[in-house]
Formats: structure tokens, sequence, C-alpha cells
């Protein structure tokens, strides 16, 4: 049997591990994930997972898991806006100091916050797949982009997945509660 010693198996299995370490094994011994996975099992494994989220918990210990399972968000990055963030005085004007400066990712000043849009999919485990996939699989941007911004805000906010590219959206878009203080 194939070792699950890939960074996506391993986010995921700990992930739920923290739920639900039985579940977590039986997932593991039966979906392994190498390294050397090609972008097509990748897919497949993602598939295997959502199902089996969907299957066995509820959508908030979903939600939960899966947001666990982030790519880290980039500390470059995480000071970059930061600096947006102390010069400017309106969420309007973050936005538009950020999407000057940014280019794969752009955020929109929306009534209670900012949406946060990629305007692609990154996923490294779908994104060369034509084919959907369930939101469950994409629950885990809210992770990363709690993440971004905790690093900006030095605060929790609260995010939703509104759209994802992956599930027949336009865009990948998440809402963030923000206020300007």
């Amino acid at each position: 049997m194939a070792k699950n010693d890939n960074t996506h198996a391993l986010r995921f299995y700990n992930s739920l591990a923290q739920l639900d370490g039985e579940a977590a094994s039986r997932f593991a011994q039966e979906h392994p994930l190498s390294k050397s996975a090609n972008y097509e099992k990748k897919f497949r494994w993602a598939k295997e997972q959502c199902r089996f989220l969907e299957e066995n918990f509820s959508p908030e210990d979903i939600e939960a898991v899966r947001a666990r399972c982030h790519c880290e968000a980039g500390a470059a990055l995480a000071r970059r806006m930061r600096g947006y963030w102390e010069a400017a005085d309106s969420l309007e004007a973050f936005a538009a100091s950020f999407n000057e400066k940014e280019k794969y990712v752009s955020l929109e000043a929306v009534p209670g916050g900012l949406l946060l849009v990629y305007p692609e999919c990154y996923c490294a485990c779908v994104k060369r797949v034509e084919e959907p996939i369930s939101k469950t699989w994409c629950l885990c941007t809210l992770g990363h982009v709690k993440g971004l911004f905790y690093q900006v805000l030095d605060r929790e906010v609260e995010a939703e997945l509104v759209e994802t590219i992956k599930t027949g959206g336009a865009r990948c878009a998440v809402k963030l509660k923000i206020e300007r203080s």
C-alpha cells in the first residue's frame, strides 16, 4: 500500500484525526495518496475525501476539518497587506491599494466587509481536471483566507465561501466580515 506521505494527505489526516482518529485511520488506509501521485490521482483522492466527509459528518464538522487542511497563508503577502491596511482609512481604500499592487487575487469592499476573489482555481489537487468537485473540497480556502487575515489584523475574522470555479462559479470568492476600526 502506498504511504500517505503527500502533504495534502497529511494535512487532511491530521485535521480529521482531531475530530475522529478512527475515521482518519480508516480513510488513510482505504485512500492512500503518495507524494508521486499525478494530478488525476489527486483529483480522485479529493473526490473520495469529499464523499467520505459528506457521508460521515455534519456540515459544521466538515467545514472545520477542511478549513484546517489549507495551504499556508504567505507571511510576505500578509506583511504587504498589513502595510496597505495601516495606510488605508476605509475598506474601499484598503481594497484599492491592494488591487493596485497584487495581481493574482483581488479585494472588493462590500457591505459588512470584503470579498476576496481569485480569478482562477489555484488548487494543485483539482485545478487541472475539468470535472467539477463538491464545495466540500473548496472549504480549505476558508482556513487559508482566515489565516492570512489573522496575520494582517491580529484577530480572527469570519469568512464565508460564496462561490468557487470548481463548483461551477465564475470565480472563487470568500466574503470576510470585517469592520474598519
